[in-house]
């Protein structure tokens, strides 16, 4: 017990910071930059008794849509304001804020032990970037479930991991990244296994939306595809100088507006640039030395990332929250923090800086900086990853 209790300390820090936050800058700052009250007008149509994927399109994977509509109508308890709404949401975020820590000790200490994952614990839990993003978005969601698929796979429990694999990917696509790991460690047989829990989980929820949502499900589940490029180099190489953000919520109503999104297309061929990163991919995995090298596995789950970053036509800073747990984890400790400060200040110049005052020219030295970054990532990855000598 008084070996763990720095982690006593620390977890209640972590929460403490947060909650004193959230009680004394009033709500309309806390998420003056993020996207909660993108997500208040949209989850209000439900007083209407509309909900996302049934009677409006929505650019993200059922969960979190539906969650916020839940939040939303218990946020009808309080006096259904924004600021109950934010309340109870950042509330939520901070409950999956504090699990991920929780995994991150966990994971530190199977990697590296106690002192060490004590470390780790409290770089991260005073990191800026997390911080803020408990009031800017969700992603604090994806990044728990997709450290407890982890956790839950190098403990030798590929089930539980691969439900949260599955309930990850409802929430956001990236955590389905996990899965070449996976392939990667284990006989077909089992990965094979794995894969099909990760489909009959989310089959479970996206099949009877579909069903039930006909053109609007469509929409939502084809939306990916159809969205031009955005703060990427293939964003500029396209002429996409914009944010990733949409339009107001009425759009959602439109279904045109999913299929046919404003924006200049693409350039590079889709077909092209997929071929280019599969094939890049596809010699790392077959370099990959990954057998009961835990670590390795960990460096191997963030090189998946970076490519996968490089390979997309758009970015969203918040998806650095990902990357974060994984770096810290995989890499040596002042390594790992200096490419996250780097990535924090490189996207945080990006929005709020220099796109929320409409200097969006601006993205000419941000996404460049960014992309190499991740190339110096790239690099540094795929030697912690590459069989030894």
């Amino acid at each position: 017990m008084h070996e763990r209790e720095p982690y006593l300390y620390l977890v209640i820090l972590f929460i403490a910071l947060r909650l004193m936050m959230m009680f004394t800058v009033p709500p309309n700052h806390l998420t003056l930059y993020g996207d909660y009250p993108y997500y208040y007008e949209l989850a209000a149509c439900s007083d209407r008794g509309l909900l996302p994927f049934l009677h409006y399109w929505s650019e993200y994977p059922p969960l979190f849509p539906f969650l916020s509509v839940a939040v939303y109508q218990l946020s009808h308890l309080f006096g259904g304001t924004y600021h109950a709404f934010v309340y109870l949401m950042g509330l939520l975020m901070l409950g999956f804020d504090t699990g991920s820590l929780l995994l991150l000790l966990r994971l530190g200490r199977q990697l590296h032990g106690e002192p060490a994952a004590a470390r780790l614990g409290w770089v991260y839990s005073i990191l800026f970037v997390p911080l803020v993003y408990t009031w800017w978005g969700f992603d604090a969601t994806a990044v728990f479930f997709l450290l407890l698929a982890l956790e839950r796979l190098l403990a030798g429990q590929e089930r539980p991991s691969a439900v949260a694999t599955a309930m990850g990917t409802l929430v956001k696509l990236v955590p389905l990244l996990i899965f070449p790991l996976v392939v990667r460690t284990r006989p077909w047989r089992r990965w094979l296994a794995y894969a099909l829990i990760v489909a009959a989980v989310v089959g479970a929820v996206a099949l009877p939306l579909g069903a039930m949502g006909g053109p609007m499900a469509l929409a939502s589940f084809r939306f990916p595809l159809a969205r031009p490029s955005w703060e990427t180099v293939w964003a500029l190489l396209d002429g996409n100088l914009n944010t990733g953000l949409l339009g107001p919520p009425a759009d959602h109503f439109d279904l045109e507006k999913a299929f046919n999104p404003a924006g200049n297309p693409p350039r590079v061929p889709d077909w092209l640039r997929l071929g280019a990163f599969g094939l890049l991919y596809l010699l790392l995995f077959l370099k990959a030395d990954l057998k009961e090298r835990p670590r390795s596995q960990v460096a191997f789950l963030a090189l998946t990332l970076v490519v996968f970053f490089l390979w997309s036509k758009g970015w969203s800073p918040q998806w650095q929250l990902l990357l974060f747990p994984l770096l810290l984890l995989a890499l040596p400790l002042r390594r790992g923090i200096l490419f996250i400060l780097a990535l924090s200040f490189v996207n945080l110049a990006e929005w709020p800086v220099l796109l929320s005052r409409g200097l969006n020219q601006a993205l000419y030295l941000t996404v460049l900086l960014r992309t190499a970054l991740f190339l110096l990532l790239l690099l540094e990855l795929a030697g912690r990853t590459g069989r030894q000598k």
